[in-house]
């Protein structure tokens, strides 16, 4: 057999590619509005990664392969600030722990409105993270409109490395370990490793797991994650498109001695689904909540020339067991739905709020009120009822009583809506009665 021809293969490919290229030429050249070539050259990526009809499957102009690098990694170099778009100002929500940004005193509420004497008012919080970004070591000026401040702040900021958290420890009452991971990022499996190993140290005598609104993440992350609580055998096998076993990932451990249940709803997916499925396969945890969202398949990530990259769908995932959840789901041991209001209470009220005002946030606001037992109907519209429940609150709270939603009293709400939002978490609830019950018997 005559060896291949590489200039033959390539003679092909280039055949092959022509009407492409004369599209391109074509539409660049002759079209009535000045368009680009790297614009016509994305557009055609995105309209092959879209009629593949997988929604997993993605093209990332080189922005968005930058953002989603970043998530990979879970961090970047910058200020250290979670940022949100209010009207046409990027506007502080929250200043990360122990970043350059809250040190140099940012506040939620700040609005960012000059980055390096560049007017960022009206750009999107993506491109106004970009241009805080830098190497670790650079300087960035950021000018900042504050409430009740006359002149614009001036914060003169270097840049850090910043490690996003992915996961949360606590104790409760009891002995009982509160473990919540957001997302399956590089640092996940090792910060959840030391803070399980904290926690075991003070004793604990159970785990709650909470994987509520975890979208996933990176594959092996949730394997090693899965290695620390589950016992010896399959965490989860990779399966091809005709359900044949590629590879399956396993546990070597030993079961745990504790009770483990772990917290699930309709944002679970993914990487943290093939935790979730495991422990419910091998009877080691008990899941409470909602169905999960149902993502079982497995993409790779590779860059582009351009700079852009593709992340495309290579296998499917089963449980333990062989389940396919793909489409599906894990349905909940113990279902448990939240009160409806436990999700308006999740939103940051980010915006001044006064008489006439009209929307979610005013509807938020009220529905906010109310769980602080303020009588306040939930209309949408900033009426007269809703300025005298303000105004109490205010007085309450020894606040400027002038029953408008103003950033310290928006400040006040939160604090107080964060003292009672775990009365109203039923599902965290149930979870502490199941693993306290485990104990006790």
């Amino acid at each position: 057999m005559p060896p291949a021809d590489p200039a033959g293969e390539e003679t092909e490919i280039e055949e092959e590619l022509r009407p492409l290229v004369e599209a391109l030429d074509i539409l660049s050249e002759r079209f009535l509005e000045d368009v680009s070539r790297e614009e016509l050259i994305n557009a055609a990526i995105s309209g092959m990664v879209d009629s593949l009809d997988d929604p997993q499957t993605q093209f990332f102009t080189a922005n968005d392969y930058q953002e989603m690098m970043i998530k990979i990694d879970g961090s970047f170099s910058g200020v250290g600030v979670e940022i949100s778009a209010v009207g046409d100002y990027i506007t502080v929500v929250a200043p990360i722990k122990n970043t350059p940004g809250e040190k140099a005193g940012l506040k939620a509420g700040d609005r960012i409105v000059a980055v390096d004497g560049k007017s960022i008012i009206g750009v999107t919080p993506t491109e106004a993270a970009q241009l805080m970004r830098g190497p670790e070591g650079t300087k960035v000026t950021l000018t900042v409109e504050r409430e009740n401040v006359e002149e614009p702040l001036t914060f003169n900021i270097t840049r850090a490395n910043i490690v996003v958290p992915s996961v949360f420890a606590e104790m409760l009452e009891g002995k009982i370990a509160y473990l919540q991971i957001t997302t399956f990022d590089e640092h996940t499996s090792s910060d959840f490793q030391k803070a399980l190993l904290e926690l075991e140290t003070e004793g604990m005598r159970g785990l709650i797991l909470d994987l509520r609104d975890n979208p996933g993440g990176l594959l092996d992350q949730a394997v090693k994650v899965g290695q620390e609580i589950l016992p010896a055998g399959p965490i989860a096998h990779m399966v091809d498109r005709d359900g044949n076993i590629l590879q399956t990932y396993q546990s070597y451990g030993m079961e745990k001695e504790y009770p483990i249940v772990v917290l699930i709803n309709g944002g679970s997916a993914s990487a943290a689904e093939i935790i979730a499925g495991a422990l419910q396969d091998t009877g080691t945890g008990i899941l409470v909540g909602t169905k999960t969202y149902g993502k079982a398949t497995v993409q790779h990530l590779e860059r582009l020339s351009n700079r852009g990259g593709i992340r495309y769908t290579v296998a499917k995932y089963q449980t333990p067991n062989g389940r396919d959840i793909h489409g599906r789901g894990l349905e909940p041991d113990v279902p448990v739905e939240l009160p409806e209001d436990y999700y308006y209470l999740q939103f940051e009220l980010m915006a001044d709020l006064k008489l006439g005002d009209e929307g979610a946030n005013v509807l938020i606001l009220q529905k906010i009120l109310r769980a602080l037992g303020h009588a306040v109907d939930g209309t949408g519209k900033y009426d007269e009822a809703t300025v005298q429940a303000v105004r109490t609150f205010q007085k309450q709270h020894n606040l400027t009583a002038n029953g408008r939603a103003d950033s310290a009293t928006r400040t006040e709400l939160r604090k107080q809506v964060e003292s009672i939002l775990p009365t109203l978490d039923v599902q965290l609830q149930k979870a502490v009665e199941i693993v306290k019950n485990k104990i006790n018997n």
